[in-house]
């Protein structure tokens, strides 16, 4: 398959911008919405306590110190960013204001990142702010794969479906992205197994996706031995087709490095860059990652956060608190035991918002051993069309 984007790397920060969404997700991990949006006074201040703080995630002195030394990503989330598009502008207005004036080193390095559900293209406001930061600002949009599943999961208020909603704007969206360069976040639930290759083929040939970011929720799906039956008969037919469109189409679910698992490498690292991506929450306190702000814990009483915009960044040991929940601490026995468990993902801070704690999910560990099998079967199949060589004499990972 064809490589996957280059992210742009550094700082990740996030400014939940609104509580509010205009769609009812049926998976949606963002549990207890209220309507409410980010004051732009906590933005600011926000932005003045990452601008003037040199180690703001505590991160001086770890194995994340790099980050600091990159650029700064200003991720943008909801309910759906695009609902208040004059507050993001206004905040990435005063955010260049400030930063040139500081002379900071992000005053030019910098990005926007916005994941939305692609149904509010049709505000002029919102085509207009994505026209003026169009050098700097990356907008996904996320599309589960065919109608029949899209249209089950990604639904209005009133149950019905929203992609004939995105499809009517697709083609204006695709040529202010640029068409080789779009990439779906595309989520899967116990519903889309029997959907999973049926969407990648519509996510490619439909919609002309040539970067498929797919992934199950982390959450207990209770499926079943013939929901795994089916899921292993859907990868199976997958990977055929991902082998036939191999010059043009990534998926991440196969992809070489994420896809195909081997036993514990790295018992001193956790899974994502939670610890070390600061979240602004509409309440004004700073949390880990956006896993742990309030709209998504299962009890409001449940709180983590790492400071707040009126006294700065006052709890930062506990962004390294996050970050030591490694592999080797929190698995239980069977995941230490796992032979495919160096690509095997978890939430630690969907874990927290679940128990108020700590731990490893397991709910997709049949899941993911589906998956390192089928990833492991494409990239066999593909050195054998392609003449190259993905694995070494043990079986393990080439990655070039």
């Amino acid at each position: 398959m064809i490589p996957a984007i280059k992210n742009y790397e550094g700082l990740n920060i996030t400014f939940q911008v609104t509580e509010d969404c205009n769609l009812r997700c049926k998976y949606c991990y963002e549990v207890d919405k209220k309507p409410g949006d980010l004051p732009l006074e906590y933005a600011r201040k926000f932005i003045d306590i990452i601008l003037t703080d040199e180690d703001p995630i505590n991160a001086k002195g770890t194995d994340s110190e790099w980050i600091l030394k990159r650029g700064l990503i200003m991720d943008f989330i909801g309910g759906d960013a695009l609902m208040v598009p004059g507050l993001l502008d206004k905040i990435l207005t005063y955010y260049q204001y400030r930063a040139v004036s500081l002379g900071h080193k992000w005053a030019y390095r910098w990005r926007a990142s916005i994941s939305s559900n692609g149904t509010l293209f049709d505000n002029p406001g919102v085509r207009d702010f994505m026209m003026k930061y169009r050098d700097n600002l990356s907008v996904g949009v996320s599309v589960d794969g065919c109608p029949e599943i899209h249209d089950a999961n990604r639904v209005w208020k009133d149950g019905s479906g929203t992609m004939k909603d995105i499809l009517k704007w697709w083609d204006w969206y695709m040529e202010w992205h640029g068409a080789d360069s779009v990439a779906t976040k595309a989520t899967c639930n116990k519903d889309t197994i029997p959907y999973l290759f049926k969407s990648i083929k519509f996510l490619h040939e439909e919609m002309r996706l040539k970067h498929v970011n797919i992934n199950f929720i982390f959450e207990d799906m209770h499926l079943t031995d013939d929901d795994l039956k089916l899921l292993d008969g859907e990868m199976e037919r997958c990977v055929e087709y991902i082998l036939e469109h191999r010059h043009d189409l990534h998926v991440s679910m196969f992809d070489k490095g994420f896809g195909i698992g081997g036993p514990m490498r790295d018992p001193d690292k956790g899974w994502c860059g939670s610890g070390s991506m600061p979240c602004l929450s509409i309440n004004g306190k700073i949390y880990p990652c956006f896993r742990f702000s309030p709209n998504t814990m299962h009890s409001r009483d449940l709180d983590f956060s790492v400071g707040d915009v009126w006294e700065g960044l006052s709890r930062k040991e506990r962004f390294e608190t996050v970050r030591q929940q490694t592999r080797k601490k929190i698995s239980p026995p069977k995941c230490l035991e796992c032979p495919v468990e160096s690509a095997c993902a978890w939430c630690i801070g969907g874990a927290f918002a679940e128990r108020g704690e700590f731990y490893r999910q397991v709910n997709i560990c049949e899941v993911h051993k589906l998956q390192s099998k089928w990833s492991r079967r494409y990239w066999e199949e593909y050195d054998k069309l392609e003449g190259t060589r993905s694995f070494d004499e043990k079986g393990e990972v080439v990655l070039a």
